[in-house]
């Protein structure tokens, strides 16, 4: 079956994963397993999320306001995220649980050239679902649906956002307090407090 690829073929698309997102039913409660039983943290805990309201987002074309809960942890290098959604808006999070799914949802990828990574996926049968502006930067963070055989959604994130994802590392990994939750209001209040450059 496999004998007609050609080594070059066996190049990962978009580079290494390096999150794997999770949406649950309940944050506490995944965070009680995830620490408790799996022994995994710490974990940043935003308890709402990017903010109330959080800035508007796009859900299959449609300008949608989705109110979450989150946490941020890791497995070596790899960042574990766990979604909560806390209202009704139509989103891949709600369609996720309605579906009655918990668990993995997407695979994260911090890209280097976005534009470049965007078109791949696309041309390799991807679909752009879950549009998330950010304020004052060019390119959105962008959820494309799964052919089927895949799965999880894929998440790419531009470029800019590098050194938040280094800041969550070395926030968890450099955590001694004795709570395995290093608590903040929102996603924004953590980019203040660790004076996160968007270069």
């Amino acid at each position: 079956m496999f004998a007609s690829i050609e080594q070059d073929a066996l190049k990962p698309l978009l580079g290494p994963s390096t999150q794997l997102g999770f949406v649950v039913k309940d944050l506490d409660a995944a965070l009680e397993h995830w620490i408790g039983v799996l022994g995994v943290g710490p974990f940043l805990y935003f308890d709402k999320g990017t903010g109330r309201p959080p800035a508007p987002s796009f859900y299959r074309g449609e300008q949608v306001v989705v109110e979450t809960r989150l946490a941020f942890g890791h497995i070596g290098n790899v960042q574990i995220e766990l979604i909560e959604q806390v209202n009704d808006a139509p989103s891949p999070y709600r369609d996720f649980i309605a579906a009655g799914h918990q668990g993995l949802q997407h695979l994260g990828y911090w890209v280097p050239d976005f534009q470049e990574a965007c078109r791949r996926v696309e041309a390799a049968g991807y679909v752009r679902e879950f549009v998330i502006p950010i304020a004052g930067q060019a390119d959105p963070i962008i959820y494309f649906r799964a052919p089927d055989v895949l799965g999880p959604m894929l998440e790419l994130t531009p470029p800019r956002w590098k050194h938040m994802r280094q800041a969550v590392l070395e926030r968890t990994m450099g955590w001694t307090g004795p709570d395995p939750l290093i608590r903040y209001e929102t996603y924004g209040d953590f980019i203040a407090t660790a004076n996160i450059r968007f270069d």
